[in-house]
């Protein structure tokens, strides 16, 4: 198991026990506080081209499975290492290859139950071709 996958199981205990204090003081949800589900491992995998050219841009593609499952609608958060080789739109959701080199994407998995601010993920991302598009940020 890596590092950051028990760090983010023991931040998670520990926000479980909150949250089970506040389900008890608030009076509902009693049940699911001692349910056996326990912890889900969650694995995020890039599915987008590690490879691109000087002005492409492409939407960010993860997958995001928990226990084996595909998790619906994870809330993520993504950066680079090297904005001026590999940018993101303002809006976060789409690569914009910007200058010959390498840099990494980041991929954060934002959750309540976990306050970590390390990346979830680290993929690395190769630039190739020209000078860079007027369109870079």
């Amino acid at each position: 198991m890596s590092s950051s996958r028990v760090g983010i199981r023991m931040r998670l205990i520990g926000s479980l026990a909150s949250a089970a204090v506040a389900a008890l003081i608030g009076g509902c949800g009693f049940p699911d506080v001692f349910r056996a589900e326990g912890l889900k491992d969650v694995v995020i995998t890039y599915l987008g081209a590690t490879v691109l050219t000087t002005g492409d841009r492409v939407a960010v593609a993860v997958s995001v499975v928990a226990d084996g499952e595909p998790l619906p609608d994870p809330r993520l958060r993504f950066s680079t290492s090297d904005n001026t080789v590999l940018a993101l739109t303002p809006i976060g959701d789409t690569l914009v290859a910007c200058h010959s080199g390498e840099a990494q994407l980041l991929t954060y998995f934002i959750s309540s139950m976990v306050t970590d601010t390390a990346p979830t993920a680290v993929d690395t991302i190769r630039i190739s071709g020209g000078p860079p598009p007027p369109t870079c940020p």
